[in-house]
This record gives structure tokens, C-alpha cells and sequence, in this order.
């Protein structure tokens, strides 16, 4: 099948494995990014990576040479801090780092060893103590949150360990499986649209991972197309069915302005 990416009015391009490595763009990223703002489209970036704020993003992508804002950023600790704002949370006991700090911040949520919910992020500092701090405030009812569910993230070439291995040691203590935050989720799903006006028809959602991204695309109604260019082989694109299987898969972004 192909998607039939001319047609397109709004693309939405996860970040990881899709547009960088984090330290660099990715080929194609930039040239591409600018063409389809040229042609008169809307181009926004999605992320679960929580280690910098969505402003960082902002600016980090500025700096490496594509054009864009804060506002077109839409990462799960800009999500979560929405969500917790909506729904009168002011306080969450962290497993994060400055960025998922920052985006909460902006929504006056403070960071407090004695919250009564718990918000798992990326954390690189992430140690015994806090492993056994978080499991005492659950295990004393705190509910509990993520803003992703990988097993890694990538830095460079650098695989780092992600949300997941730090919710297992957690559920081992305490049986409990966090709310999800990130995408795909009905929490980010529901961000979006609150944001953007979008119809569904008009959007092509861009990403390397078909638990997260294409998952996410297909909840959501929009197009999808896979690339190649992060975590996911073309025998596990070819392979994938029903929620996970994308509208294309292509091997790097430039494909998506061929068609124009």
C-alpha cells in the first residue's frame, strides 16, 4: 500500500530514530522538514524522551538546523504536565530529570518527596533510594504514571536504559503497572487534539517504532508511514498486522516528498 503523501496537510514526525539520534539529524531530516513548510504544510514533532524540556527541544532542533517552536513540540512531560494540571494534581513525587521538571513547572506542579502520585520519566540517576522511596508511597496508595514505556533511547550511537526497566522494578514491589502518559495513549491522543485542529484524513504521522509510533497513527485515524532510519527492521515492518502495521514503510524521510 501506498500512502498517498501529496495529498497531505499536516505531518507529525517523532523524533528519535525518526529525525535525529539526539546529538545529530538524521539524512534527509532538515531538507525535508523545510520542503514540506515551503509547500504551505504544518509540521509538528512528537517525543516520549523526557530527558529535556519541550523549550529545549525547541532549541536543541534551531540549533541543528530545523525551524520550529516550542509550541509545535507535543513530548509526554509537556502531556503529563497538561494532564496533571487538568486534573488538579499540584504535586508528584519524581523519577526524572530536569527537562520532565521544567514542563511541569510551567504548569505550577511542584516536585515533592511527600506527593500522593508517583511520575516515572527517563532518570540517569536513578538509584536505590529512590527506587525504594517511590515503592514506600505507592504501597501507601500514591497512584502511579509514566511518560513512556521503552526499553532503551538512543544518544548518539549509545543505547540507554529507558522507563521500562525502572516500571518493572516498581511493579516487582509493588504489583502495580503505571498509567501510561506518552504515546500512544488516550492521554497524548487526547493532548493532540485538544491542541490541533486536525482531521485525521489530512495527517501523516512519521516514526520508527511500531509499538509507540504507527500504534499511536492507527489510534488516531491518521496515515502512517515507518521508517527505517531508527529501531525497526523491514522484516518486523513487513511482519506487523492489524494496530501496528503502517501505511508504508520507507527507508528514509525523503521519500515522503516524492510524490508531490
Amino acid at each position: 500500500m501506498i500512502v498517498p503523501f501529496k495529498n497531505i496537510k499536516h505531518y507529525i514526525f517523532d523524533l528519535d530514530g525518526t529525525i535525529w539520534t539526539y546529538t545529530e539529524l538524521l539524512p534527509q531530516a532538515e531538507y525535508v522538514t523545510s520542503r514540506i513548510e515551503r509547500k504551505g504544510r504544518q509540521v509538528h514533532f512528537i517525543t516520549n524522551n523526557t530527558i529535556i524540556s519541550r523549550s529545549e527541544y525547541a532549541k536543541r532542533l534551531l540549533k541543528l538546523g530545523i525551524r520550529t517552536t516550542r509550541d509545535h513540540i507535543f513530548s509526554s512531560g509537556y502531556v503529563a504536565s497538561k494532564y496533571f494540571e487538568e486534573k488538579a494534581i499540584s504535586e508528584v513525587y519524581l523519577i526524572g530529570e530536569h527537562g520532565l521538571i521544567e514542563d511541569l513547572s510551567e504548569a505550577d506542579i511542584k516536585v515533592s518527596d511527600n506527593a500522593k502520585n508517583v511520575l516515572i520519566g527517563i532518570d540517569r540517576n536513578f538509584n536505590y533510594s529512590k527506587l525504594k522511596h517511590a515503592a514506600d508511597l505507592i504501597n501507601n496508595g500514591a497512584e502511579v504514571y509514566c511518560t513512556g514505556i521503552s526499553k532503551f533511547f538512543r544518544v548518539g550511537s549509545d543505547l540507554y536504559p529507558g522507563e521500562a526497566p525502572i516500571i518493572r522494578a516498581l511493579e516487582a514491589l509493588t504489583g502495580r503497572m503505571p498509567i501510561h502518559i506518552g504515546k500512544p495513549s488516550d492521554i497524548f491522543k487526547a493532548r493532540l487534539s485538544e491542541d490541533l485542529t486536525l482531521f485525521p484524513e489530512d495527517v501523516l504521522l512519521v516514526g520508527d517504532d511500531l509499538n509507540e509510533d504507527i500504534v499511536f497513527a492507527n489510534k488516531c485515524g491518521f496515515k502512517s508511514a515507518l521508517v527505517l532510519t531508527g529501531s525497526t527492521s523491514k522484516e518486523a515492518a513487513d511482519e506487523a498486522a492489524a494496530m501496528k502495521k503502517p501505511g508504508a514503510v520507507i527507508r528514509d524521510l525523503r521519500e515522503i516528498i516524492t510524490f508531490y
